[in-house]
């Protein structure tokens, strides 16, 4: 008879999940397109110097903020990501975002056994309050000593 595995997310994780973190801020920068631009070999002229717009993938440099997250177990990674954007970044503008956490869930099986799935999202805001971009991210915690060894 198999055992029937028991929850790790405590009431205290749930407790987390619609919990906004303190603002942050950040300003879109022409430097900082530039090199992600030359980086990924980016030839696209709406992005160029000069006009005034951002590539929209500069929102990879400002989600250097991770949310607060509940560490469960100890080993993570992030597996999953969706970038959504309401307009194109403009060049000298700053923003504010927040990050909060969306869900917690738990999965039975797979190579590293029990893990647990903490999606979180990431807001940025313009000067008129208007959302710009989010960022949807789910990081997997797993325990590496669960792994389960390859067949040879």
């Amino acid at each position: 008879m198999t055992e029937e595995a028991q929850s790790l997310i405590t009431d205290e994780h749930r407790a987390t999940i619609g919990r906004r973190s303190a603002g942050h801020h950040a300003t879109v920068h022409e430097k900082d397109a530039r090199r992600m631009r030359d980086i990924l070999g980016d030839t696209d002229p709406r992005w160029a110097d000069g006009t005034g717009m951002a590539p929209p993938y500069i929102v990879a440099g400002l989600a250097g903020r991770r949310p607060d997250m509940p560490r469960i177990l100890p080993g993570g990674l992030l597996t999953t990501q969706e970038w959504k954007f309401t307009r194109a970044f403009r060049i000298g503008e700053k923003l504010s975002g927040y990050n909060e956490i969306v869900d917690i869930r738990e999965r039975l099986g797979g190579r590293y056994g029990h893990s647990v799935l903490v999606t979180t999202a990431t807001y940025w805001y313009d000067a008129n309050e208007d959302l710009v971009a989010s960022i949807f991210a789910t990081y997997t915690q797993f325990d590496p000593k669960g792994a389960k060894k390859d067949e040879e």
